[in-house]
């Protein structure tokens, strides 16, 4: 029988007078503390999600401002929300907000459930943000455990496991509902998640500046770098993707992505993966003309535009680049060349779309056709209004010299 889970953990004194009377003098005054409107801490919970507070405050003042409710929301089409979510990365979370609100207006009359299990129900709203509304905006006796609050715990505990598992999630959230005071719910879990991004920090934890350090069982074995224990990660892909600008006059042609998957429903320069890199070498891919040909007919065919196939690559053609952009789970090696296009070629795809201004804003409008709101021709100047994930950032900088 293996007896490791079974080992018994170092007991620890209730911690949260502790934490909280340094939590008040301590916290951070952060936008999202002064409301207890649970819209606009749903809104802030999801944007903090693998991002820091300081990127976070601009961009969550700036969606509020635009979408200051669950109806302004819910009535936005996707790409006005993926637009001011623009930069933020992690595109998917906006794409969820956005069909929670949708499913608030159709469900539930634009109101905010004001429990834990009706909060759960809602789409793109998992255990521990429906933890972070119930517990801040309602005073509901519920954990809300994310990864600074899974250190914090597993420091706290010596917790042998690796954190990712079920069963160690199942024992940090009974430990913290019973630590849990009972009138101050949301300031508790507020002061654990302040604590793990402030003090107890995942390569430089500030034990001596810890308000319990004297009831942390890490800190008192002087093992506290060793937890938590995780599990082994697969290891990063890097891809080259060769990505090509085609360009007529001061436009560029652009498509949207599928509305799964990598960047889902953003829009990008068209282009194809090429071979996996080995290291972080800033090396240019060999190409043959062959090759060249058999890339450019296959991103020519994903594209479905007529007229195309005609175009000839030149001697003059040049990789530019490469840069770097690096995924959850995957790396870009980014190389692009730039097709100019004569303005005698006539290319139009079927029910192409062009960058309109309305009311001080501007979106895509589609010039009729079944895929029309899938491609689109943009000027230069229109990149920055268009949701174009940071990845291209660089082709967009360099476009702009280009044609400076």
């Amino acid at each position: 029988m293996d007896r490791s889970n079974h080992i018994r953990q170092d007991p620890v004194e209730d911690p949260s007078t502790l934490l909280l009377s340094w939590y008040m003098a301590e916290k951070r005054d952060l936008p999202w503390r002064r409301t207890k409107d649970p819209y606009a801490i749903w809104v802030s919970e999801i944007m903090l999600q693998q991002t820091q507070v300081k990127t976070v405050i601009p961009y969550y003042e700036r969606f509020i401002q635009r979408f200051p409710g669950v109806e302004q929301l819910g009535t936005a089409s996707l790409e006005e929300v993926l637009m001011v979510w623009r930069g933020l990365g992690y595109y998917s979370r906006a794409r969820r907000l956005w069909a929670g609100a949708h499913y608030l207006l159709e469900q539930r009359g634009g109101k905010m459930p004001n429990d834990y299990e009706s909060l759960l129900r809602v789409p793109g709203i998992g255990k521990y943000t429906a933890g972070a509304i119930a517990s801040i905006a309602f005073g509901q006796r519920v954990a809300a455990v994310d990864g600074n609050v899974l250190r914090v715990a597993a420091r706290l505990l010596a917790w042998s496991e690796p954190v990712e598992t079920a069963r160690s999630y199942r024992r940090f959230n009974d430990q913290l509902l019973v630590w849990q005071p009972a009138l101050q719910p949301g300031d508790f879990n507020q002061a654990l998640m302040e604590l793990g991004a402030t003090v107890c920090t995942p390569t430089k934890p500030d034990c001596a500046s810890c308000p319990l350090s004297q009831v942390c069982a890490g800190h008192l074995r002087g093992e506290v770098h060793r937890y938590p224990v995780k599990k082994l990660k697969a290891k990063r892909q890097s891809v080259t993707r060769l990505t090509f600008v085609l360009r007529q006059g001061d436009r560029v042609f652009l498509r949207r992505r599928p509305p799964r998957g990598l960047l889902a429903d953003l829009w990008e320069f068209p282009g194809v993966e090429l071979c996996q890199e080995e290291g972080l070498n800033n090396n240019f891919p060999v190409i043959t003309d062959g090759e060249w040909l058999e890339l450019w007919q296959k991103v020519i065919s994903e594209l479905g535009v007529e007229g195309l196939e005609r175009v000839q690559f030149g001697p003059d053609l040049k990789l530019r680049g490469p840069v770097w952009y690096t995924f959850s789970h995957r790396r870009w090696k980014i190389c692009w060349v730039i097709v100019d296009l004569p303005e005698s070629f006539a290319l139009k795809p079927a029910g192409a779309s062009l960058v309109k201004e309305a009311v001080g804003e501007y979106r895509l409008d589609s010039g009729g056709g079944h895929q029309g709101d899938n491609r689109c021709w943009a000027s230069a100047q229109d990149l920055s209004k268009i949701p174009l994930p940071v990845a291209f950032q660089a082709i967009v900088e360099d476009l702009q010299l280009f044609t400076g």
